[in-house]
């Protein structure tokens, strides 16, 4: 459902630690009541990293010169190797040599014919160019939603445009970009703002629930403990020394540009699932396989599908075909592409177009908000909102910070509105307790569409590894039959490992299916290889919708 995940218990020692939220009043005698006013007083006042002038102004609306704009970028990221003095014509003996000859070895600021030309302002799409570099944003957005949008320079369009879907670009209101325009010190203060919440300068322990991106920019490295990053985790450049990592979640990436290899104790999960031990596991306490004390057991909740005697073939092993879930009815020439959106024309389904939401599309989002009559607009017919998880590490129940504005905000534009938890439940005992979290955190809300349970387990990190198909099911099968109690319609995602492996498919066939299986434009096959025929497809990960920031995952629905 999102990749890439660390666990977090949530304290209030975030504010002890230095981890403040909202900033204080800005101290500046020209920044009241300026659109930036809140990211200049976080990032000067409280980080440092820029800084006002001497008469107690902050001039948010004057220009910045290339030299000054390496030396922002120099101190958030703080890098230590540096080219050689001779690199350009122009930089010998200029106050921000130092920093300009450090962001050319980082392969950031490459100069014009052999000059620097510190001395110059910079312009927006230079700015915005150097940012992307120095934070490695790359990605496969091309859109320029912006009137000028022709002006703006060849080397400049790809980082631009991935920033804008990014959500960091937030200063357009009249919709031209203004290419050659010289970037103002808010306007770049307001960037940073939007790519990186909390600032990590040094090594004593922070936790906490983190509504974005952490930068670790501690030489020394950095201690961080029981916390949910709700964006990407960034380690600087500078950063020399340990960075441990116990307990964390993180929802984006970690994307780390020292030379420090982080210890973690939560490990990031990679796209494809490790082998599995033959026989489960059972670490002290009964975690990974189920328990070491009797409990549920899965023949208490259900029935195993009957087989028809025919085999899958999946990751060089046979697996039965079960007799009552039914095949696949979508094949090659159902699908075109109109835009980034696939369209069935078959004739076997009705659909309908959706998308599922977490966090992270808030985060990238203006105001950290989806605007969800926009989405409505743009053709969104239902929605998944992300409710929670279960920490896939030692197993502590999150609600998502945004589930309640997000289904509120979807059935007051009236999209049909589901919900989804990633959960990691070993035994059936969990997965009521999951069921329930659930329905506590839906209290109060008339949500109209249905609530999935996605169990997802990658490596030997995950606490779920291990977990044999049958006890796997029985959650599944748990999970559904409580939350159907509850009045609500049940379901359940999973992809090709988790649905082939270890879930049997004939018990959970009273239930919907939703199943993830990514197109682009390039692939062979449009339509989902999936054996069994699916309630919901997830097919991209990577669509632009209007009213959200960044990229969304969209979904068919097919109906008969």
């Amino acid at each position: 459902m999102y990749k890439r995940r660390f666990f977090a218990s949530l304290t209030a020692l975030a504010l002890a630690a230095g981890l403040v939220m909202t900033p204080a009043n800005a101290a500046f005698t020209d920044t009241q009541d300026h659109w930036a006013e809140n990211a200049i007083t976080k990032w000067s006042e409280e980080y440092g990293l820029i800084t006002g002038y001497e008469d107690g102004t902050f001039r948010p609306d004057n220009s910045i010169t290339r030299g000054a704009f390496a030396g922002i970028l120099d101190r958030f990221l703080k890098y230590t190797v540096v080219s050689p003095a001779s690199t350009f014509s122009d930089t010998a003996g200029t106050y921000w040599e130092t920093s300009i000859l450090k962001l050319h070895a980082a392969g950031v600021y490459l100069g014009t014919d052999g000059a620097a030309l510190p001395g110059n302002s910079i312009t927006r799409q230079q700015a915005v160019t150097m940012i992307a570099r120095a934070f490695g944003i790359t990605g496969t957005s091309t859109a320029l939603p912006y009137t000028d949008a022709g002006k703006i320079a060849s080397y400049a369009q790809a980082p631009i445009a991935e920033m804008t879907a990014r959500g960091y670009i937030t200063d357009c209101a009249d919709g031209n970009f203004r290419p050659t325009d010289p970037i103002t010190r808010a306007e770049i203060v307001n960037i940073m703002n939007n790519m990186v919440q909390v600032l990590i300068q040094d090594t004593q322990a922070y936790t906490g629930n983190i509504p974005g991106t952490v930068l670790i920019n501690s030489t020394q490295g950095a201690y961080l403990t029981s916390m949910h990053i709700t964006g990407d985790l960034i380690l600087a450049p500078g950063v020399q020394d340990t960075v441990t990592l116990e307990d964390v979640i993180v929802d984006g990436q970690i994307r780390n540009f020292s030379p420090v290899t982080p210890t973690i104790t939560s490990a990031n999960d990679p796209d494809v699932p490790s082998e599995e031990p033959e026989q489960p596991q059972q670490p002290e306490g009964g975690q990974g396989g189920g328990t070491t004390t009797p409990g549920i057991r899965p023949e208490d909740v259900y029935t195993p599908g009957a087989t028809t005697g025919e085999y899958i073939q999946y990751s060089g092993k046979s697996y039965p075909v079960y007799a009552d879930a039914e095949p696949i009815a979508l094949y090659d020439g159902d699908f075109y592409w109109e835009g980034d959106r696939l369209v069935y024309t078959g004739r076997e389904f009705d659909t309908r177009f959706g998308i599922d939401v977490s966090a992270y599309q808030n985060r990238a989002s203006q105001n950290q908000t989806i605007d969800w009559e926009a989405v409505a607009n743009d053709g969104v017919e239902f929605a998944m909102v992300r409710v929670g998880l279960r920490g896939y590490s030692n197993g502590n129940l999150l609600s998502d910070a945004f589930y309640r504005q997000n289904i509120e905000g979807a059935m007051a534009a009236g999209i049909e509105t589901g919900v989804y938890f990633f959960a990691q439940a070993i035994t059936v005992e969990e997965a009521i307790e999951e069921a329930d979290f659930v329905i506590s955190l839906l209290d109060g809300l008339e949500i109209d569409g249905p609530v999935a349970y996605d169990w997802e387990m990658h490596d030997s990190t995950y606490r779920v590894y291990g977990t044999t198909p049958e006890m796997a099911t029985a959650c599944a099968a748990a999970f559904c039959q409580r939350i159907e109690e509850a009045g609500y319609a049940a379901m359940v995602y999973a992809g090709q490992y988790v649905s082939y492996i270890k879930y049997d498919q004939g018990a959970l066939a009273p239930y919907l299916y939703w199943y993830p299986e990514y197109k682009s434009t390039s692939s062979e096959k449009l339509y989902p290889t999936f054996y069994y025929q699916m309630d919901y497809w997830q097919f991209s990960s990577s669509c632009t919708i209007d009213g959200i920031g960044g990229r969304v995952d969209a979904n068919i629905q097919f109906i008969r």
